[in-house]
């Protein structure tokens, strides 16, 4: 059986950008998000800002759209961070 390595990366990434959303979901319930480190929010936006630099410049569209999604998690996330950091002090 031969599967097109697109559609694995399509796989792969898109379970690595939907690993966000449960977290995104919980601090929108709980309105608090002290338990994601700021840190971890920044890792993850230069994280997915090289993997989509690199799927760009190697026209991999698999690397484009799940690393553009996970960027935009990780965004939503750091967003979510500060806003209900602020919140709170």
């Amino acid at each position: 059986m031969n599967i097109d390595p697109e559609i694995i990366g399509f796989v792969a990434g898109g379970l690595s950008s939907a690993l966000f959303i449960p977290q995104i979901i919980k601090i929108l319930k709980e309105k608090s998000a002290e338990e994601i480190a700021l840190l971890t929010c920044i890792i993850g936006i230069i994280s997915s800002g090289l993997w989509l630099w690199f799927g760009i410049e190697k026209s991999h569209i698999s690397m484009i759209v799940t690393n553009s999604i996970a960027l935009a998690a990780t965004g939503i996330l750091l967003a979510l961070k500060l806003i209900y950091t602020e919140q709170k002090n």
